[in-house]
């Protein structure tokens, strides 16, 4: 029991560690915004690899708050128009620019297209590098 209680406190000292390296906290989770550009792939190997993953937007203040040509975690690539986040979880309230997604088998990944607080977001080629949304839960 004292091993599981020493791994959680290990965890959250690397938590607060990340979030005094650039990350910045907003309604229970912590975000890393890239300075830099890779695939979407990469992006999200990226986040996984320092506990985080590709943002999920769950609210329109979370939308707002992003800034143009940034990878989400967003994609179809298992079935063509069935977008889903990077947890699984089906897209219930989407931000989608007019005439998204459009690009059938060729653009399966979901990135920020606009500066705008509404109706911003692009289906991508995945391929692209762009900058990228890390997001870690800290509850």
């Amino acid at each position: 029991m004292m091993f599981s209680k020493q791994n959680s406190l290990t965890e959250e000292r690397d938590n607060l560690t990340r979030i005094n390296s650039g990350w910045r906290i907003f309604r229970g989770s912590a975000y890393y915004m890239s300075s830099t550009e890779k695939t979407w792939q990469e992006s999200r190997t990226y986040c996984q690899s320092v506990g985080a993953d590709l943002i999920i937007i769950n609210s329109k203040e979370e939308q707002i708050s992003l800034f143009t040509y940034m990878w989400i975690g967003l994609t179809d690539s298992e079935t063509e128009g069935r977008w889903k986040w990077v947890d699984g979880s089906p897209l219930t309230t989407s931000y989608w620019y007019d005439g998204e997604p459009n690009g059938n088998t060729v653009e399966n990944c979901g990135e920020i297209k606009t500066f705008t607080a509404e109706r911003s977001w692009n289906d991508g080629t995945c391929s692209r590098s762009l900058k990228w949304i890390c997001e870690m839960k800290l509850s």
